[in-house]
Formats: structure tokens, sequence, C-alpha cells
């Protein structure tokens, strides 16, 4: 999805989602990072120190989800969205994204560049 006020990346094994990981070895690697914080069971959003961001842990087969109440073991997707303004240097993102990806042995995607490519594999 493309977006003037915002970025949309997906950290994931690959393009078909066809890795699992337990919920518990996600969380504990994107609060190790020090900059995010736990809102729920499946989203996390920036601690002070960092730029606004909204994620979103889920377990999907097409890249399709919606928030919900109840508690998935496993992800396949983490759903991050950030902000795109001209005063937020996009690296800060894809460099924090970029380490939570490697570490899970994933990959980092941008959902849509500003020239229309899908799937941006950073």
């Amino acid at each position: 999805m493309w977006s003037d006020r915002y970025n949309y990346y997906n950290i994931q094994f690959d393009e078909k989602f066809s890795q699992k990981l337990n919920k518990a070895t996600v969380v504990d690697c994107l609060l190790e990072t020090g900059i995010l914080k736990q809102t729920n069971h499946q989203t996390f959003t920036n601690s002070d120190n960092f730029p606004w961001v909204d994620i979103v842990l889920v377990e999907t087969y097409d890249g399709n989800f919606a928030a919900s109440d109840l508690e998935n073991q496993f992800v396949t997707l983490v759903a991050i969205v950030c902000s795109k303004g001209q005063d937020i240097d996009q690296h800060i993102y894809i460099d924090a994204f970029k380490q939570i990806a490697n570490k899970l042995n994933w990959k980092l995607y941008l959902e849509e560049d500003d020239d229309g490519n899908e799937n941006v594999e950073l």
C-alpha cells in the first residue's frame, strides 16, 4: 500500500509466508531492541526514544490479517506502519527493522515504494 504519510514494511521469511516462528521468540526479539514496547498480545509501538511506529504480529497465509482478541501462538508476518514525513530519516527505521529481521533470519520488505514497485526487499 502506498501513502504519502506512512511507510508500510513487512518482516517475513519470504513472500509466501512459509515459515512460522513461535510468537514468544518474536516478542522477545522486539523487546530486546529497547526501541519498542508491547501494547497488547499482538501489537507494539515505539518507546520514547524512537519515532512513531505501529507493529502487529500475525499468522497469515496470504498477507491478509485483522487485529484479534484471540492470541496467536505463531507469527508469519511482522506488519509495520511508520511515519514517512520529510523530517524523519527512513534509515532510522530501516536499520532497526533490518536488525530485527536478521535476528529472526527473515527479510525486510517495503510494501510499495514511491515508484509503484511492490514487495521491495531491503
